[in-house]
């Protein structure tokens, strides 16, 4: 293989979440040429939905829409889809983790992970007639950066939610919004020594009668593995349990709920008395009023369910209901109910077609049946909202569709004819991805098919254009060792492979796309390799990780725990 071109590439260790996009700007007027029929009606809901009295379900995904940055939805009671707003990743923000909450006039309130006029997010309200408006932009420094979780409001309109980093140490912050839109921190985390207060909050906070706030963090605490923690009305925080990551458990990354007797419930992704890994399976607990953990259930990671990644609900009668990421009949989550006595009755348990992972929990009409979200699964494996009624028996309220074409990833570039390019990861006749071209009617035309073999496969980041028309982009797999390439595709759609990564000192896998110099020289980054293999590092920017660095690392530790469940 000859090239006469310099290819140069800086080794970046960053995590990349499970649902990787690249964000557009907003734009005055949209005009949608194509649709790879995922993206109008949102794809991979994350959070779960709330239900109003007529019985219509409003909630979020991550991605889709018409820039690919997320919708806001409602479901009717036939199931009727209707996308309120689609997030364009501009100023208006993008990627919306958590789910909305609603005020007694209808309007819907939320939080995006990304975006917004400075990249960090903000905090949302759509008002019944669609219309979005950003009641705060996160600035990525002391007011918090990146919230992964959704608000709560208080009686007299105040919001209050937590952002993943930001912060005095860039590990997060509890901050309160006021009805003109003035932020306030009300506490930020890791300033104690070893950031025994916590740090990383990826979940919410609830709060009591008396003003107090309640809530988690993934990370910190004594031994390094979250905290459940108290904020009184003086932002005075008080550490309720420090997780060690043993038997009592770590990383929570959901928030918890309190009864009428102030205790309170909620779960962690890892540790239990189950042995079924190293660091459990995760758990449900129990934490009195002064402080006293009481295991509830340890899951096994088999038929009961493993690694849940949601908070609990809990009914009159004290039961529990909640959902797991994995575990059950087919090992792609479950959704259970613990009595009083901790013993647990698996509800449902998903077979991928109906859903796959629930990452949300759920939520109880007053019949009792419950509504949730998976992440993926479903007819097109772009997720469902679904309904268990009292019998147990699953109905998928509504399946995100998708399309043999592709799902993509990345943005698009444009010629001056006003053609667009671009890449999907899946599709094609391998299922490997495609580089395609977008007409100004909307015809696509594939311009080439990546086999997964030595030409590449998986393009996660889009393309880039010369002046005599050369496509350059990444793959993420394939080529001679299966680690990526950098490519070139022609204007007759003749791929050369420019650069064939190893795996070693020399990079792996690279998620990002390349910048070329006036020289013809190609830049960019890797994901693994180089000579620490990344090990150590963090994901530096959301950009590059919009799970946010809490859900990225915490799915590639579920990933690798997955892999241990299968090969045991």
């Amino acid at each position: 293989m000859k090239t006469t071109r310099s290819v140069k590439f800086g080794l970046f260790g960053v995590c990349i979440g499970l649902a990787a996009v690249a964000v557009g700007r907003a734009q005055t007027t949209e005009v949608v040429l194509h649709n790879f029929e995922t993206p109008p009606n949102g794809a991979f809901p994350g959070a779960s939905v709330i239900r109003d009295t007529p019985g219509n379900l409003y909630g979020t995904t991550i991605n889709g829409g018409a820039s690919n940055a997320g919708v806001v939805f409602k479901l009717d009671t036939t199931g009727h889809q209707t996308v309120l707003y689609s997030f364009t990743g501009g100023a208006d923000g993008g990627i919306p983790y958590a789910g909305v909450i609603r005020d007694p006039a209808g309007n819907l309130y939320g939080t995006t992970a990304q975006a917004g006029a400075l990249g960090w997010g903000v905090v949302f309200k759509l008002d019944t007639t669609g219309h979005e408006t950003v009641l705060y932009t996160f600035t990525g420094g002391a007011d918090g950066a990146d919230p992964l979780a959704g608000v709560i409001l208080d009686s007299a309109g105040n919001l209050y939610g937590t952002t993943y980093q930001g912060g005095a140490a860039n590990a997060g912050v509890v901050f309160k919004l006021d009805t003109t839109g003035h932020e306030t921190v009300l506490y930020s985390f890791c300033t104690l020594s070893g950031c025994a207060d916590g740090d990383f909050p990826n979940a919410g906070v609830i709060r009591d009668t008396a003003g107090n706030l309640y809530g988690t963090t993934t990370d910190g605490g004594a031994s390094g593995f979250g905290v459940v923690f108290k904020l009184d009305t003086t932002s005075h925080e008080t550490v309720l349990h420090s997780f060690t990551g043993g038997t009592d458990g770590g990383q929570p990354y959901a928030g918890v709920i309190r009864d009428p007797a102030g205790n309170l419930y909620g779960t962690t992704n890892i540790g239990g008395a189950s042995s079924c890994l190293p660091n459990g399976c995760g758990m449900v607990f129990k934490l009195s009023t002064t402080g006293h953990e009481t295991v509830l259930h340890s899951f096994t990671g088999g038929a009961d369910g493993g690694f849940p990644r949601a908070a609990v609900i809990r009914d009159t009668a004290g039961n529990l209901y909640g959902t797991t990421a994995y575990g059950g009949a087919s090992n792609v989550g479950v959704i259970f109910k613990l009595d009083t006595t901790g013993h647990e009755t698996v509800l449902y348990s998903l077979t991928g077609a109906d859903g796959d992972k629930p990452l949300a929990g759920v939520i109880r009409d007053t019949a009792g049946n419950l509504y949730g979200t998976t992440q993926a699964g479903g007819a097109s494996n772009l997720g469902v909202v679904f309904k268990v009624d009292t019998t147990d028996h699953e109905t998928v309220v509504y399946s995100f569709p998708g399309g043999a074409d592709g799902d993509p990833y990345s943005s698009v570039v444009r010629d001056t004819a006003g053609n667009l390019y671009g890449t999907t990861v899946n599709g094609g006749a391998a299922g490997k991805g495609v580089v395609f071209k977008l007409d100004t009617t909307g015809h696509e035309t594939v311009v080439y098919t990546f086999t997964g073999g030595a030409d590449g496969g998986v393009p996660y980041a889009g393309v880039i254009r010369d002046s005599a028309g050369n496509l350059y982009g990444t793959t993420t797999a394939g080529g001679t060792s299966g680690k990526g390439v950098v490519f070139k595709v022609d204007s007759t759609g003749l791929e050369t492979v420019l650069y064939s990564f190893t795996g070693g000192a020399d990079g792996s896998s690279p998620y990002a796309g390349v910048v070329r110099d006036t020289a013809g020289n190609l830049y960019g980054t890797t994901y693994y390799g180089g000579a620490s293999n990344g090990a150590q590092q963090r994901a530096p920017t959301a950009a590059y990780a919009p799970n946010g660095p809490a859900h990225c690392c915490a799915e590639l530790r579920l990933f690798t725990q997955q892999h241990e469940l299968e090969t045991v």
